[in-house]
């Protein structure tokens, strides 16, 4: 555990660290309300000129919250983004309106991602064949990670002697491959330096963030990731979870220059328990779960601390974290140390994070390490692909 005054102390001392922590820039989707605004606001207040870019779907509910965020920080630059993320569609829609705001050459520090919401009912699809709590919860956000790091950072292809590789991206940034489960191969050809675009790859302490039950990993069904024949109501909250976290651990091992951190926030109130539910539900979750859930309850202004100190701190480095101190993240007190990744390695980039700022043991558990061992990591982020490729065409 990490104590929350050392959390906070971590991050009041955002303001007089390089420019990637004091000035940082960053895509925020899901934080129009709950924790991800919470982070926002908490980002503002402990940075000096910090650029955020809020992605929603109301340009007047998104208008009021920069209104709040030039209150607590008026030197920062604040930008709606409009979208409707549940559709990968409008993901790239979105991360092009990002790269054509941010400029040539730019650096993205952050990407946070804490969108979703909470239903009982059935599988609901998109118009493009998703489950749309699916979407929020796995795809989208990988859509974001794929549209805002592997373009330039060039996630290495995966491919087997059987097979002929097929091209999953390609264009000013020549081409990613991706075949089989096994063995990777990087193209020299491919550097970050032919980019010109603002990704995550190109910032000094990169971190890519997404709030959702990092510790709480399951098993998943194999043969249907995407439960298109095999959808519950937990079976998708534990394929969200479990593909995230393996999909993490094969993204920081071919991207080492990028953190990644899979969060359990614990429970906050939020209106998540009834945004999703007809009202008789959402009156029983309000008016009679709740109040017999207060003493677990973490205050919000406490996890939009934890979250900042998740995405700064030196304690979730990516794999390759530089030495030199103007690529370090913010420094750690005497008590607390670098954290161990998922694999159980410590400083490996890729982090199960919990409420109070610990590491879930869930990583190095019998259910994971079997994953591990399979090559289940793997086979998530190719199926991930094969999604992408279906509904986008790359």
């Amino acid at each position: 555990m990490v104590a929350i005054s050392l959390v906070r102390s971590s991050n009041e001392s955002l303001r007089n660290l390089p420019p990637h922590l004091s000035s940082p820039t960053a895509v925020f989707t899901g934080a129009t309300q709950g924790i991800g605004l919470a982070t926002l606001r908490q980002l503002a207040i402990h940075t000096v000129t910090p650029t955020c870019y809020i992605v929603g779907r109301s340009e007047a509910k998104v208008q009021e919250i920069i209104d709040e965020l030039k209150e607590l920080n008026a030197r920062g630059t604040y930008v709606f983004v409009k979208g409707e993320v549940a559709l990968l569609e409008s993901v790239d829609e979105c991360c092009a309106k990002i790269k054509g705001m941010l400029g040539e050459g730019k650096a993205l520090d952050l990407l946070y991602m804490s969108q979703g919401f909470l239903t009982l009912g059935g599988r609901n699809e998109t118009k493009e064949g998703i489950d749309t709590l699916l979407s929020l919860r796995y795809y989208s956000r990988l859509r974001f990670v794929y549209n805002l790091l592997v373009s330039a950072a060039l996630i290495p292809p995966i491919l087997t002697p059987s097979s002929s590789p097929k091209p999953l991206a390609c264009g000013r940034y020549s081409q990613v491959y991706a075949c089989s489960l096994h063995s990777t191969r990087i193209d020299p050809t491919l550097t970050r330096q032919t980019s010109s675009q603002p990704l995550l790859s190109l910032a000094p302490y990169p971190h890519v963030v997404s709030v959702l039950a990092g510790g709480k990993e399951n098993t998943i069904n194999e043969d249907d990731l995407d439960l298109k024949h095999n959808y519950g109501v937990l079976t998708s909250a534990h394929h969200g979870t479990t593909m995230s976290s393996l999909a993490f651990e094969h993204l920081a091992r071919q991207n080492p220059a990028v953190a990644f951190v899979h969060i359990y926030p614990g429970y906050v109130r939020t209106n998540i328990l009834q945004s999703g539910f007809s009202w008789p539900v959402a009156f029983f979750f309000k008016y009679l779960l709740q109040p017999l859930l207060t003493f677990l309850e973490i205050p919000l202004a406490d996890v939009g601390d934890r979250q900042l100190f998740h995405a700064t701190s030196a304690r979730y480095p990516p794999l390759s974290s530089s030495s030199a101190p103007e690529a370090q993240g913010a420094p750690l007190p005497q008590t607390v140390q670098v954290a161990e990744g998922i694999d159980g390695k410590k400083g490996s980039g890729a982090y199960l994070a919990t409420q109070d700022s610990d590491v879930a043991p869930s990583g190095t558990g019998k259910l994971m390490t079997g994953y591990r061992e399979r090559g289940v990591s793997e086979k998530v982020w190719t199926h991930t692909l094969e999604m992408f490729e279906k509904v986008r065409g790359s």
